[in-house]
């Protein structure tokens, strides 16, 4: 099945069809009673994935943008859970955005933790090697039953961070929500890894310091995914015009 992989960077592209896509930062001029807020702790929630339509993102409408927030306060609300309680994605017109960068009180004043920006420079398209009935057993406890060699396509690390095709699972297998059917959108693993070389990416995320954030070479840890886990946007909708997303993170 046809996947698209992010290629990170901390430089922000100068194309403008990628330079839509980022994880973390904020995204500029959506209204701020359009910002969700956390329905346990209150808070404003922070800015997860702005991801623009695309190839890569077929269900979203041309002129789109997916938008995806999760709760990082230091409350620990069940921001892991696809209840559009302390998390929630939402499928904005681009006409919506205005160029004003104003934002809700929580995050001008330091409440909501923002994270830092890091811009999908490209897409790079690949193929995971599965088919869709494949790719289906994957989403369900029918994986254990697939041969090794399928399986080691299902659970290639590299691909934890992708648009389509079968969700790559971590070792406890599929998650039981969302309810199905459900197609995958993208997910995301905690640790992302740029393009840039390893002084790029520290001077990048010296300018905004995050005791939260960790760098390994190039790679970054920066949302708050239990420590290991894998975030997934799922499309709980994928007959209706338009996708219903949530998202899922599991460990």
């Amino acid at each position: 099945m046809e996947i698209w992989v992010p290629q990170w960077t901390v430089r922000k592209p100068s194309h403008p069809a990628a330079g839509v896509s980022w994880f973390g930062g904020i995204p500029l001029g959506l209204d701020p009673a359009a910002w969700p807020v956390c329905g346990q702790c209150g808070t404003a929630l922070s800015p997860l994935l702005q991801l623009s339509a695309g190839p890569w993102l077929r269900r979203v409408p041309a002129g789109h943008v997916l938008l995806v927030f999760t709760c990082e306060s230091d409350d620990v609300c069940e921001f892991w859970d696809p209840d559009d309680v302390a998390n929630r994605c939402l499928i904005v017109p681009v006409t919506e955005l205005g160029s004003a960068a104003d934002v809700p009180d929580d995050v001008s004043s330091g409440k909501t933790r923002i994270l830092p920006r890091v811009w999908v420079g490209e897409w790079k398209q690949d193929d995971d090697g599965l088919t869709p009935e494949q790719a289906d057993m994957i989403d369900r406890s029918e994986v254990w039953d697939l041969p090794d060699d399928t399986r080691a396509l299902a659970e290639a690390a590299e691909t934890y961070t992708k648009a389509g095709g079968a969700p790559v699972w971590t070792g406890n297998g599929p998650a039981s929500e969302p309810a199905r059917p459900r197609q995958l959108l993208f997910q995301i693993d905690n640790w992302i890894t740029a393009v840039d070389s390893a002084d790029v990416v520290a001077a990048a995320l010296a300018e905004r310091p995050d005791p939260y954030v960790h760098v390994r070479d190039s790679t970054i840890s920066a949302a708050n995914f239990m420590s290991d886990g894998v975030a997934y946007v799922f499309d709980v909708a994928p007959d209706a015009p338009v996708p219903d997303a949530k998202l899922v993170i599991q460990r």
